[in-house]
């Protein structure tokens, strides 16, 4: 970013919404799934305040690379993989020549939001974390595409991801434990779209709208 907080700043305002969510998110993982998906955050948020201080200067895609490699290395469930290889796919996009800089970002959700996709073999529906983050990603995209700065495109997508996550609790589980256990899960919130609301919602706390 040229203006506000750095990207240092966005990741430790993540760490830190990370930490506060540890105990709801595992409530809700523990509902269907093995109860862990807040020790992930835990974990995460402690490899992201370490990784933090090394991001000055770095070109976007060079944070969300070393970001990514961090929390694959610190975060290694199945949530917390999937995040990083959302953030190395996001960190191979090439800007546009003349983009606006929401316009880049929105590049990288969407490049987050198709790994995810890809990698976890789910679409929106399945009762994923893709459910908060495809509708954010989009949010995001509207916003940017009507000339909105970045903070009033964040502040849409965290929302978007909000009602995404919220939507959940009425699907049914197609895949993983919870797939399993489809009636433990109906009339919860999925604890991997939550996990995607946290992270956009810390994330625009920290850049504010214009």
């Amino acid at each position: 970013m040229t203006s506000g907080p750095s990207i240092a700043d966005v990741v430790l305002a993540v760490a830190g919404g990370l930490t506060d969510a540890r105990e709801l998110l595992n409530r809700l993982d523990g509902v269907a799934g093995d109860g862990d998906l807040g020790l992930t955050a835990g974990r995460a948020a402690d490899a992201l305040v370490e990784v933090a201080p090394t991001l000055a200067g770095l070109s976007a895609g060079d944070a969300l690379k070393a970001v990514g490699m961090t929390l694959a290395r610190r975060a290694p469930s199945t949530g917390g993989t999937l995040v990083a290889f959302a953030c190395l796919a996001a960190a191979r996009v090439e800007p546009a020549a003349g983009q606006t800089q929401p316009a880049q970002i929105a590049d990288l959700l969407d490049a987050a939001r198709d790994e995810i996709a890809r990698r976890g073999k789910v679409e929106p529906g399945d009762r994923t974390m893709l459910d908060a983050l495809a509708p954010a990603a989009a949010a995001f995209r509207a916003a940017a595409d009507e000339g909105s700065e970045i903070g009033a495109c964040l502040a849409a997508a965290a929302e978007a991801a909000d009602r995404g996550a919220t939507a959940t609790i009425d699907m049914d589980a197609t895949t993983g434990r919870a797939g399993w256990l489809a009636d433990r899960a109906r009339g919860h919130e999925d604890a991997g779209a939550r996990l995607i609301a946290v992270i956009l919602a810390a994330a625009s706390s920290a850049v504010g709208e214009p």
